[in-house]
């Protein structure tokens, strides 16, 4: 299963917050079992690394997101899918973003705890991170 991982997933699991990071650490057990084949925005990088560069510091910020790009397939972005982000019927242009990054992969979810990208209605599936881990793990 192609998975689209949204930056707050990777943050949750990355920097320790008791309210989400459980969750998110499920989709990484997902991965680490070859249970789905992960995939991110390369714009997704930037966040992650300047939210964790503030708690780890740059170095060890650095050597996460190294460890990422190993892990997870990075879906570049081009020019064209900045405007057919644009295009779409969303207010937030990161998650227009993740949806034309999903359907640029023919991804068969995102994976996100974003409430607003979960009601929007896109064509590719959202979930959270516990329903996919209940759909591959029943």
């Amino acid at each position: 299963m192609k998975a689209v991982i949204d930056n707050n997933i990777v943050i949750d699991a990355l920097k320790p917050n008791p309210d989400f990071e459980a969750d998110a650490k499920l989709v990484f057990q997902l991965i680490w079992q070859d249970r789905i084949t992960p995939y991110m925005c390369a714009n997704s990088l930037t966040d992650i690394f300047y939210i964790l560069r503030k708690v780890q510091g740059a170095e060890k910020a650095k050597n996460t997101i190294a460890n990422l790009i190993t892990a997870i397939e990075i879906i570049p972005l081009t020019e064209s899918d900045c405007v057919n982000a644009l295009a779409l019927p969303m207010n937030d242009f990161e998650d227009a973003i993740i949806t034309v990054c999903a359907h640029k992969i023919s991804a068969d979810c995102i994976v996100s705890r974003n409430r607003k990208l979960i009601k929007a209605g896109t064509e590719i599936e959202v979930l959270t991170s516990k329903q996919l881990f209940e759909k591959i793990m029943p």
